[in-house]
């Protein structure tokens, strides 16, 4: 069996970087399939799957904010602001958006995130940063 792996019990707390109507949209950040983190190991080798860093958002955010798939908008954030084009996900639940963190020279996610950490891991809050977005 081995030994018991180390749970602890925490409390929820909601993200530091809070929505509001200046900044109504939650972006995530993370990985894309075909890259490993930063694209370092990765980025040399061919794969169907790469495509152009862009901003996913749910069709029904299109929508609203009357964008084209492949339209750059401006993603501001209290921190910073970048501009990248939007891609439709139907995975993606109305008011999430997601940008990942391959490539820092197409799209410079980690302007717009959030310094704060949990104080019990130590994790980063990259995946709650409060956005909005604009038509360029």
């Amino acid at each position: 069996m081995g030994p018991r792996a180390p749970f602890s019990l925490v409390e929820f707390a909601a993200p530091v970087d809070q929505l509001d109507e200046q900044y109504p949209i939650r972006l995530t950040t993370g990985r894309r399939l075909d890259d490993y983190n930063t694209g370092v190991q990765t980025v040399r080798y061919v794969s169907p799957l790469r495509r152009r860093e862009a901003l996913d958002v749910s069709p029904e955010d299109g929508a609203q904010y009357q964008l084209q798939e492949g339209e750059e908008v401006r993603v501001t954030s209290r921190r910073g602001s970048l501009v990248a084009p939007v891609r439709f996900d139907v995975a993606l639940r109305p008011g999430l958006a997601f940008l990942s963190v391959h490539d820092h020279d197409q799209v410079a996610t980690n302007e717009l995130t959030i310094d704060a950490v949990d104080p019990k891991s130590g994790t980063s809050e990259f995946k709650a940063t409060a956005v909005r977005i604009e038509k360029v």
